[in-house]
């Protein structure tokens, strides 16, 4: 295998790691600020809005979880592309390296995608209530 891919495959998983551990340290900040809203305004919420909120606060619990075992796979990815990288000759685990590098690079991106539609509905709940 090329070993400038695999050097670009663990920079490539170096940054996704940054990024879910920026968004990891974000999703708490979210909702502790939604819930200092929500208590301000607690007589005043209709049924409807708090069953809202008690929804996204589950979608945001999902959403940590899958973060931290994304960033275990990572983790076992980059262990696994180490190893590759110490190996000096061709063999099937170079193919086995890149397919679970192109599945993992398929799962972040869809964590990604999640993680800014529940930003998104998070910040549009703030501003109905």
């Amino acid at each position: 295998m090329d070993y400038r891919i695999l050097d670009l495959f663990i920079k490539e998983n170096d940054a996704w790691d940054h990024m879910i551990n920026r968004q990891r340290v974000e999703l708490p900040q979210l909702d502790a600020q939604i819930n200092h809203l929500v208590e301000e305004r607690k007589d005043q919420l209709k049924e409807e809005r708090t069953r809202i909120f008690e929804h996204l606060r589950r979608e945001m619990a999902a959403q940590q979880l899958t973060m931290e075992l994304l960033s275990e796979e990572l983790a076992v990815q980059q262990t696994r592309l180490a190893q590759e990288r110490r190996r000096h000759m061709e063999d099937v685990l170079a193919s086995k390296a890149l397919d679970s590098q192109n599945v993992l690079r398929n799962r972040i991106r869809d964590v990604e995608k999640r993680f800014v539609e529940l930003k998104c509905n998070y910040l549009n709940y703030v501003a109905t209530i």
